[in-house]
């Protein structure tokens, strides 16, 4: 009798694999990125969600001209900044962009513009 791959997988790999099979895989909440259930997310964003986490020692920060680069326009970018959907840092005329906040905006727009 042929073993199947399933057989071959170390205990933590199945267990993964019989989890998925049993319910349906989490979502992230588009606030401060933690895993939670697709029925949790809406009580998570009403009553638990801390919000955006403050960027790290690792983040990225673009200028002005690297986020037009990206394809973002001028009036957009501003827009997204006054919003609070964009964290910057430093004064107007020398200011740096949340690279992560960019590509998420960014990406939630190109998915918008495809449907």
């Amino acid at each position: 009798m042929a073993t199947s791959p399933y057989n071959k997988l170390p205990i933590a790999e199945k267990r993964a694999v019989d989890l998925a099979r049993v319910r349906e895989p989490a979502v992230t909440c588009p606030s401060c990125d933690t895993q939670v259930m697709p029925v949790d997310l809406l009580a998570h964003l009403e009553s638990r969600c801390p919000g955006p986490r403050a960027p790290g020692p690792g983040a990225k920060w673009v200028t002005w001209r690297e986020a037009l680069a990206m394809g973002v326009p001028r009036v957009t970018l501003h827009r997204w900044v006054e919003n609070g959907f964009v964290r910057f840092a430093g004064e107007k005329q020398d200011r740096k962009y949340l690279l992560r906040d960019l590509a998420i905006k960014l990406a939630q727009r190109m998915g918008l513009h495809r449907r």
